[in-house]
């Protein structure tokens, strides 16, 4: 009857522990992933953001463990930019760990607050660009009346939508593409395939597709499009806007949208205009 009691009893404190971070469970206990890099440990930790948690401390549930919250320092984090979100009770998030003051948290990410619909504006260029003179392009652009200019400069939203599971999707895809757009003298970039997001030792890493799927010889089998991961550095996010920095240091700044299907339609309105231009140049 003794044992029983106690048992209760640690049954007692862990739900109490769990309802304190929200009572809600992560996407996933940790951050595995078939398209993190190979050989590369993530360092980064896994949980739920507690009551208590302020701008200086960080209460901290690890979820697959049982354990009480533990508290985290973050106060260093936050002067030098490195709490990526507002993490709320119950928000899942990741933080690393600095490893000579187990105290402290270097970063933390809200990953809850990372997923949604995140878009950023381009805009297109001159498909022979690349063949023509400053002086040219200027000189092209001044023949074109202001009217048809415009028209033809229309920006589009690329982005992409951060969902549960690790799952991603493009946001610009051009549905109703007609070989008109072939005759335009513009082009825009080409809207990467996402598939897959995670975090991987405090950055951002967008798996997407590059190539098409091509039969082989065998019928069981095809050449899958290879597997690209971009990865990137987390600058700021608030709760409708997320700076990144790519690789070779470009910034990339997204603006959260209410949905996927409000940013393509936005998207296919842009891809219209340029069309209706090129119909009636």
């Amino acid at each position: 009857m003794r044992f029983w009691t106690l048992d209760i009893f640690f049954l007692l404190v862990l739900t109490s522990a769990f309802f304190s971070c929200g009572g809600k469970t992560p996407d996933t206990a940790g951050n595995d992933s078939p398209q993190a890099p190979e050989g590369e440990r993530d360092s980064m930790i896994y949980g739920l953001s507690c009551d208590g948690t302020t701008d200086s401390i960080l209460v901290f549930l690890l979820f697959d463990t049982g354990s009480d919250p533990v508290v985290y320092n973050i106060e260093v984090a936050h002067a030098q930019g490195k709490v990526i979100g507002n993490p709320s009770i119950g928000d899942w998030v990741g933080i690393m760990v600095n490893p000579e003051d187990t105290t402290e948290a270097t970063m933390v990410v809200d990953l809850d607050q990372l997923k949604g619909t995140w878009t950023y504006t381009v805009k297109p260029t001159w498909k022979d660009k690349s063949k023509m003179s400053s002086r040219a392009l200027r000189r092209r652009l001044a023949e074109l009346p202001d009217s048809m200019r415009e028209a033809y400069m229309v920006p589009r939203e690329y982005g992409v939508t951060l969902k549960r599971s690790h799952i991603a999707s493009s946001v610009g895809h051009i549905y109703n593409k007609v070989s008109l757009y072939d005759d335009s003298p513009v082009e825009y970039p080409e809207v990467k395939r996402y598939t897959n997001w995670f975090c991987h030792n405090g950055r951002l890493i967008l798996t997407s597709l590059a190539g098409k799927a091509i039969p082989s010889d065998d019928a069981n089998k095809a050449h899958k499009p290879k597997t690209v991961n971009d990865t990137l550095d987390f600058v700021m996010m608030t709760q409708d806007s997320l700076v990144v920095m790519t690789q070779d240091r470009r910034t990339i700044s997204f603006h959260r949208r209410a949905s996927a299907e409000m940013a393509n339609m936005k998207a296919q309105k842009a891809a219209d205009i340029t069309s209706e231009s090129t119909i009636s140049k």
